[in-house]
């Protein structure tokens, strides 16, 4: 087997001789490089990326430049003969994909003269820096930006025609899609119709999504219908799409067949599917951690419902770069809440909403997230320092020099220099502002003497209910947001959204000695008493634990002193001591 060969097929770059840096940084160079790589198997990939050169300044004067990636290209052959120009846009972070086929040459050309714009420096109002040197590619001296980017066109034209040469023939749709009228070329694989690849019955179809081991007859006429109803669609951007297969794909080997097949007679149309490719691989991977009949019941829903759900939950677990929940906790999840409780798709879009968020990001987006953060902080700290020396030119020198970078980075200055400015600043208040700036002071301190207050009380109250036993159950006050969140899942409720609350005021779970579930949850006001006691899917306490069993457990909470709201939520059908009844 002979080892992969390049061969550099364009090489185009520019270099800016007078450099200005600032700290937000400029644009100083560019470079476009456009190889063509043979693999052992002898398919040719044509494969190009536009780079860009940036100087910026530290905040200490010092300068430094990188090499930073703006757009990157690839086209190839794949092994089913298909034409793919693959596109990697670096500020979106985006992958596109779009498939040639003959009489598509122009999706190239436009390609190419979008990175020709770039490689020139073109600019928003549409002028060449012709401020640059050139280190690789045609010598531009003493040409205006019209020769310039006329001999580019001509580049470009012989790079696209070198391109195709080596690429192939650009397949013939009609032959590859024999089953299709139309064909997007853009959103071959987004919208279904990849399925359809040589494919001249409906079973091969079938088979293609399914699988073979997996077909049955009423998948192929099931098929056959939605692509019929989807070729007599007035809307041309469903008149075209077969993406709805997308969608039953992800069910294939997690449910019976069986189950798929009733779920695609129930569906009177093909629907446009909006997730995407990325957002589809989720989807699967969530499916993957949920129990038969749950999936039974999403597919038992209308189709469009389902996806509109799916895809915004899918959207809350993160993406490539960011992982927002963890799947690994749904099975548990689902186990303490029971299968028989998830119901609908809206059900188990909250069960997973209710996973704690934990932001894992990957290495790449961590050291650049960290970088960015040091350029701002930096970038921030310089304005600052700015500011300053503009306010102490007009104090005309009040002890304190002129700041440099160097003192600017030293806390003590800094220090006394906010010092300074806030005397200063002091000065210059009118005698109304110093006023409303004192009686904003005294309601600052005012409003933390109370939380001070509320704080120890909920200490206190805390001690005394944390462990105590009563009846066969024991309450549990609880001390972090993941214990609220974890409530919240097992009894259906918005109790995790109080999280903001905790240690201001109490919340009690109180807990079967039988068999450990959570049978009910009791938020304490410092000014109102006891305001909720519900349980699961905010039932009342007597239907959640029976008339007496609630009593004892209320009885018990206000033993210590507590009272009880006028109105509070699910305390209905139970003795409230009149004492202790707070009014509204």
């Amino acid at each position: 087997m002979s080892e992969n060969s390049e061969r550099v097929l364009l090489h185009v770059k520019f270099l800016k001789d007078q450099i200005e840096p600032t700290v937000e940084g400029v644009r100083t160079g560019t470079s476009l490089r456009v190889v063509a790589r043979t693999a052992p198997d002898g398919r040719v990939t044509v494969s190009g990326s536009v780079w860009r050169r940036v100087h910026r300044m530290r905040a200490s004067g010092k300068v430094f430049y990188y090499w930073q990636t703006v757009q990157a290209f690839s086209l190839l052959r794949t092994k089913v003969g298909l034409v793919a120009l693959r596109v990697l846009e670096n500020d979106s972070r985006r992958n596109r994909t779009q498939h040639l086929f003959a009489g598509g040459e122009y999706q190239l050309a436009e390609l190419l003269h979008e990175l020709g714009n770039q490689a020139l420096l073109r600019y928003e109002w549409d002028v060449i820096d012709l401020d640059v040197r050139v280190i690789e590619g045609p010598d531009f001296e003493g040409h205006g930006w019209r020769e310039i980017q006329a001999q580019m066109n001509l580049i470009f034209q012989h790079l696209q025609g070198e391109a195709l040469r080596l690429i192939g023939d650009l397949p013939v749709v009609n032959e590859r899609f024999p089953l299709l009228e139309h064909v997007l070329p853009r959103r071959l694989g987004h919208s279904g119709q990849m399925h359809f690849l040589d494919a001249e019955d409906y079973k091969t179809v079938a088979e293609n999504v399914f699988g073979k081991t997996r077909y049955r007859k009423p998948l192929a006429r099931e098929i056959q219908r939605l692509a019929e109803r989807m070729l007599t669609r007035a809307d041309s951007r469903q008149s075209h799409d077969m993406s709805v297969l997308n969608w039953f794909r992800l069910f294939r080997g997690l449910v019976p067949i069986d189950w798929i097949i009733e779920s695609m007679r129930r569906t009177e149309s093909n629907h446009y599917i909006s997730l995407r490719p990325a957002e589809l691989v989720r989807a699967r991977t969530l499916f993957r951690c949920v129990p038969r009949p749950i999936l039974g019941r999403v597919l038992a829903q209308p189709v469009a419902q389902s996806v509109r759900i799916i895809g915004d939950t899918v959207r809350g677990l993160g993406n490539a770069y960011v992982q927002m929940r963890d799947l690994d906790l749904l099975p548990e999840l689902i186990k303490v809440r029971g299968q028989r409780h998830i119901r609908s798709t809206q059900d188990l879009e909250t069960l997973v909403r209710s996973i704690p968020e934990t932001r894992v990001e990957s290495r790449s987006v961590a050291r650049s997230n960290q970088a960015i953060s040091a350029m701002i902080d930096e970038v921030n700290a310089l304005r600052e320092m700015q500011s300053y020396n503009e306010q102490i030119a007009r104090l005309d020198g009040r002890g304190l020099p002129t700041a440099t970078w160097e003192l600017w980075k030293n806390p003590e200055f800094r220090q006394a220099a906010d010092e300074l400015l806030v005397e200063y600043r002091r000065e210059l208040m009118t005698a109304e502002q110093r006023e409303r700036e004192a009686r904003a002071e005294r309601y600052r301190q005012e409003r933390l003497s109370r939380e001070k207050k509320r704080a120890a009380w909920a200490a206190d109250v805390a001690e005394k209910l944390d462990g105590m036993r009563v009846g066969g159950f024991q309450l549990v006050v609880a001390r972090d947001a993941d214990a609220l969140a974890r409530w919240g899942s097992q009894l259906n409720n918005c109790i995790a959204g109080y999280a903001h609350m905790l240690g201001l005021d109490i919340f009690v779970a109180v807990i079967d000695d039988a068999d450990g579930r959570v049978r009910l949850n009791i938020e304490i006001n410092y000014e109102s008493g006891i305001t909720q006691c519900l349980g699961t899917n905010n039932r009342d306490a007597v239907k959640e634990l029976k008339k007496c069993s609630a009593q004892l457990v209320l009885d018990a909470i206000t033993g210590n002193g507590i009272p009880v709201y006028e109105h509070a939520l699910g305390l209905q059908q139970l003795a409230l001591p009149v004492r202790d009844v707070v009014a509204a």
